[in-house]
């Protein structure tokens, strides 16, 4: 186990995800797993997906996207089934009106999850809606255009001071407006340009809303899920008690 800006890290497996899966009150979980494909996982994964899910797998044209598809979705119900204290196959997933995905069986349990690259995460708690979103570091040609499209001039004021630092500020924006918007469940109502974030000393806040969907507090919390990864959570109550699995 390990500690980081308030966040607690355990490695364990998937043997060991029943010990793990119960939230208190305030609790907030992490899990993380890479979607590079080993046989036991992948098996594993497939033996609990839906016939609807299944299909969808299926419909992959390329096998690397299909694998990690499976991981992503297996490991979801894999989790789901130990907190909701349910068999795999009795877990019942519905879409929110706004396209957010609930478990029919409990929903008191709110989760969300992201990838990117070679790792997907998700976030599992209790205490209210959040959103969860990483981000592989990689090359972008368009940065430019993408920091003009998506950001606010205080945004990229912000970047225009640190120029050697303009790749990784725009995704620490990106990644902290794509969990907002999981968060609040208005990914395709509202783009990230409406959103206006400030950075202070590691200080995330949410200063500006140009379109106004969702008036609550929210506590947005960056967060590095692997060495060239970028990862946000977002979530309501600052008593939160956040930790981070790391599936091996």
């Amino acid at each position: 186990m390990s500690v980081e800006s308030n966040i607690a890290h355990f490695h364990t497996n998937l043997s060991e995800i029943s010990k793990y899966a119960v939230l208190r009150k305030h609790d907030l979980h992490i899990w993380q797993v890479s979607l590079v494909s080993n046989h036991t996982l992948l098996k594993t994964c497939k033996s609990v997906l839906s016939a609807e899910e299944r299909k969808k797998a299926s419909w992959l044209k390329f096998e690397p996207d299909r694998k990690k598809y499976i991981i992503s979705q297996g490991v979801l119900r894999l989790l789901l089934a130990d907190y909701l204290k349910v068999k795999t196959s009795e877990i019942v997933l519905l879409k929110q009106k706004k396209g957010k995905p609930f478990a029919e069986n409990d929903n008191s349990l709110f989760f969300n999850m992201s990838n990117s690259g070679k790792l997907c995460v998700y976030a599992f708690t209790r205490t209210g809606e959040t959103g969860i979103d990483i981000e592989e570091f990689r090359s972008l040609p368009d940065l430019d255009d993408l920091i003009q499209k998506n950001l606010t001039m205080r945004e990229l004021d912000f970047i225009n001071k640190k120029p050697a630092d303009k790749a990784i500020n725009f995704f620490r924006f990106w990644t902290m407006k794509e969990a907002y918007l999981k968060a609040i469940g208005e990914g395709m109502r509202l783009t990230p340009d409406n959103l206006e974030f400030s950075i202070e000393k590691d200080h995330i806040k949410l200063i500006n809303q140009l379109e106004i969907f969702d008036q609550e507090d929210w506590i947005i919390k960056d967060f590095v899920p692997k060495t060239s990864y970028f990862g946000a959570l977002v979530y309501k109550n600052t008593s939160t008690k956040i930790t981070h699995f790391i599936l091996e």
